[in-house]
């Protein structure tokens, strides 16, 4: 029987070395259908709710693709086409918006050089506007190109949602064949952890999704309505930062604000206002009521993952640093309850 075991280890450290050996030497292809196993786990939820309805596991996922069909069809032909008419006229504008900028900076300037202080103190002050120009205006630029390019990879993944159909067929066959590669004696302890850790990626990815689309959709028509250009990727440059906890509403209100500022101070205070009242009622009825962020982290550590996931992947890093913290705190806990709390109660009987 020990022998088996050990033979069962070596065998999935094997595979598991071939596998991400493969998946380095086919990356560049490997995005959909990583972004379709995603899809597919994240619409799991709703498959087995159509199930309960009484629909076959079939037609429950045809009721799926169907909806992701007309969702990705309003997605591909109306969204991105406005967006990409968006980064157009806004590429050709930007050097004039930068201009405007720069001149608020350089009054600001000379207002507080007028105003008598030590010459230390102006000095200080002229690094200080320096720096934050410099940072404020490449961080503009930033967005804007990388803009382009995150739109192109949304477009190739067109092929996810058909991927993410084959994924949910076999759902329950793919998840049974991951649990049978774990020994016996220690499935049940195994399944334990992994409906924790489904339980509790489910709540938040799903919940914050949401919350984003919201914040992203009032953001985008409220500086509509106050008459601000590039509404629609206002929208969704606030949307897509607000799944980063703590910093997110300040990452995308800067090149926001900046957008805003090209155009007038006033337009700039307006879209500032806008984002704020959208926060606000983020932060103290919509988050709250989607549950999305109550995952037992203390602020300290989400901080730090935060941090660490920016400084290894930038947005992207951030974006999945709070799941993964929270994925690990699990895994910890569970390595802890079965390998060192046991021998302290054991310590402690004797």
């Amino acid at each position: 029987m020990i022998k088996i075991t050990k033979a069962r280890v070596v065998f999935i450290i094997v595979i598991i070395i071939i596998g991400f050996y493969f998946l380095l030497k086919v990356s560049g292809i490997i995005s959909p259908f990583v972004a379709g196993a995603v899809m597919a786990y994240l619409l799991s939820p709703a498959v087995k709710w159509l199930q309960k309805k009484g629909l076959r596991r079939r037609g429950a996922v045809a009721v799926i693709f169907i909806w992701i069909s007309f969702l990705m069809v309003f997605i591909v032909f109306m969204v991105l086409p406005l967006i990409y008419l968006e980064i157009g006229k806004l590429a050709t504008v930007l050097p004039e918006r930068l201009q405007v900028i720069n001149n608020y900076l350089e009054t600001l300037k000379s207002n507080y050089t007028q105003a008598g202080l030590p010459g230390e103190v102006n000095q200080l002050i002229d690094e200080q506007i320096l720096r934050s120009q410099d940072v404020l205006i490449t961080w503009l630029e930033n967005i804007l190109q990388n803009l382009p390019s995150i739109l192109v990879s949304i477009g190739l993944l067109v092929l996810s949602p058909v991927l993410a159909i084959y994924f949910l067929l076999d759902w329950p066959k793919i998840t049974q064949g991951i649990i049978n590669l774990v020994p016996a004696r220690v499935r049940g302890e195994w399944l334990r952890l992994l409906q924790e850790i489904d339980y509790l990626i489910q709540r938040y990815i799903q919940g914050n999704i949401i919350d984003a689309l919201i914040v992203g959709l009032l953001i985008g028509l409220g500086v509509k309505i106050v008459g601000m250009e590039y509404a629609l990727l206002i929208g969704v440059i606030c949307g897509v930062t607000n799944l980063i906890p703590y910093f997110g509403p300040v990452l995308g209100a800067a090149p926001s604000v900046l957008l805003a500022l090209g155009k007038s101070p006033v337009m700039s205070l307006k879209v500032l206002l806008v984002i704020i009242i959208v926060q606000q009622l983020d932060s103290n009825f919509i988050n709250p009521y989607l549950m999305s962020n109550k995952l037992g982290l203390h602020p300290l550590w989400v901080v730090f993952a935060l941090l660490a996931g920016g400084e290894i992947g930038g947005i992207l890093g951030m974006l999945i640093a709070i799941p993964l913290a929270a994925v690990l705190r699990i895994i910890f806990r569970h390595i802890y309850y079965y390998l060192v709390s046991p021998r302290e109660l054991k310590t402690s009987k004797n």
